[in-house]
């Protein structure tokens, strides 16, 4: 049985997630088109996968009561443009599966946590600490912050979103 906190906060993410995928795909009609500077719908897919990557790691690290290596130990533009030249030679629709899979990744995790662990302090990937309600809620606004920024531009995909990731 699932804890109510666990079911919460799996639900809010899966909410909110459910807003940005009916966003990317409208944008897979201009996906050629920069959405950031250098940035097109892939690129902007392997970001939101590598700090999907993050909190799945985290979260097992936390489970498993292992210490969690500071991936983002030289900051979060680093750790951006890390996970996408990674990711560069991979084509659209992988990217896109990886999306997907690496968010059914993070609420498998959530679920496997033991309940103890849901209230108890872990560290987060750019090496602060807190609890997996606000680690859930730092990626859920995340989330949000670029469902903006993708439904803004969609208002004019032949422009650059002014605001940088």
């Amino acid at each position: 049985m699932i804890s109510r906190e666990k079911e919460f906060l799996i639900a809010r993410w899966e909410q909110r997630r459910k807003r940005l995928q009916a966003l990317v795909v409208e944008a897979e009609a201009y996906r050629d088109q920069e959405i950031y500077r250098d940035w097109r719908l892939k690129e902007f897919l392997v970001h939101m996968s590598g700090w999907d990557d993050a909190v799945v790691e985290a979260l097992r690290a936390h489970a498993a009561n292992a210490p969690l290596q500071t991936l983002v130990s030289r900051g979060i533009d680093a750790y951006n443009a890390q996970t996408v030249s990674t990711r560069e030679t991979l084509d659209y629709d992988r990217v896109r599966r990886e999306w997907e899979r690496t968010h059914e990744l993070i609420i498998e995790a959530i679920r496997a946590l033991p309940e103890e662990k849901t209230t108890q302090p872990l560290t987060f990937p750019w090496g602060e600490f807190g609890t997996v309600a606000y680690l859930v809620e730092i990626f859920v606004e995340h989330e949000e912050e670029h469902a903006h920024h993708l439904q803004e531009w969609l208002k004019n995909p032949n422009q650059v979103y002014s605001e940088r990731h």
